[in-house]
């Protein structure tokens, strides 16, 4: 998987069913921490993993972030 050059795009639908997003999920359910991603960064799996750890963890980011306005 390439990487392209540019500003950040996201990731699209397909790439969610991605082995390595996939893996990204399933590290963050473990409470895994972010620098744990065993791709090589700037890789599109690295990206990927990101991708997947973000998914389960920014949300309890955005709420603490909330949370401390309230």
């Amino acid at each position: 998987m390439e990487r392209s050059e540019g500003p950040a795009t996201g990731i699209g639908p397909d790439e969610t069913r991605e082995p390595a997003y996939l893996d990204g999920r399933r590290a963050a359910e473990r409470r895994e921490a972010p620098d744990g991603n065993p791709h090589p960064p700037g890789s599109g799996e690295h990206r990927l993993w990101q991708a997947g750890h973000a998914s389960v963890t920014a949300p309890d980011v955005v709420a603490d972030k909330i949370g401390d306005f309230a």
